[in-house]
């Protein structure tokens, strides 16, 4: 088996295993598209702290990705990054941006890790997604857990109040407080 084929494999085991919950697998998924994610956040103009808010965005981009992802439609590197950037764009678009504010596109091409980086430094940043995930789930309240699912799912807030039977402005105020826990822990 040549090094892609091998490769591929082993990341359709990462994403099964992730998809089952396993925080390890999707720790690593997130290391390997980690550099991805903030080599476009830095080609957009935004502040500094809304680029912290963005990478947030982009991880639950990936998360979607993953959950979400069909190995008879595209490459998973290729459904992750537009996963991802998508999820920048809407929170951009939430936020009042402009699509002007994108400068070029994500690359689509992956390496096993960041042009200068360690293995101490890719293992301490696996090991932090896996704890992220771990926590996030620990911390989220009963209602904020059924908006998270639903906001994975690309559900609108009108429909995930419909859906939970609250107002819209009590669904806003759940992504605001998931939004902030997730903050916290980065």
């Amino acid at each position: 088996m040549d090094k892609s084929a091998s490769r591929k494999t082993e990341e359709a085991m990462l994403i099964k295993s992730a998809r089952e919950g396993d925080s390890l697998a999707f720790a690593l998924l997130m290391h390997r598209y980690s550099h991805l994610l903030h080599s476009y956040i830095g080609t957009l103009a935004v502040s500094e702290s809304e680029k912290e808010d963005l990478a947030q965005e982009g991880l639950i981009g990936l998360l979607k990705a993953v959950r979400s992802y069909d190995d008879k439609q595209a490459e998973f590197s290729t459904y992750a990054v537009v996963c991802m950037k998508r999820s920048i764009i809407t929170a951009l678009r939430k936020y009042n941006r402009s699509a002007s504010a994108l400068v070029s596109e994500l690359p689509t091409e992956e390496s096993d890790t960041a042009e200068g980086e360690s293995p101490e430094t890719g293992f301490l940043d696996s090991e932090s997604g896996r704890i992220l995930y771990n926590r996030l789930f620990r911390v989220l309240s009963p209602l904020e857990k059924q908006v998270f699912e639903l906001y994975l799912s690309d559900m609108s807030y009108a429909h995930m109040a419909k859906a939970l039977g609250r107002d819209v402005k009590s669904v806003d105020n759940a992504v605001q407080r998931i939004r902030a826990k997730l903050r916290r822990m980065i």
